[in-house]
């Protein structure tokens, strides 16, 4: 399994177990990495409005979308 995948993978099971703003300091790093995916995008997205997150993380959901545009 390629280390896209497997990051991919612990992004997925983030957002599944509760973990967004974990997510998304992981999605910032997969972005350097291997550019933007907006599959990954709306999945954070379907998992901030899921969990109710708090202004902070939508903050840096915010930023990590349009620091990859």
């Amino acid at each position: 399994m390629s280390r896209r995948q497997r990051q991919f993978d612990q992004l997925r099971d983030l957002c599944s177990a509760g973990g967004v703003v974990r997510a998304i300091d992981l999605a910032f790093e997969h972005f350097v990495h291997f550019g933007r995916d907006d599959e990954i995008i709306d999945m954070l997205a379907r998992a901030i409005d899921d969990a109710g997150v708090a202004g902070r993380a939508r903050h840096r959901f915010y930023e990590l979308c349009a620091s990859h545009d």
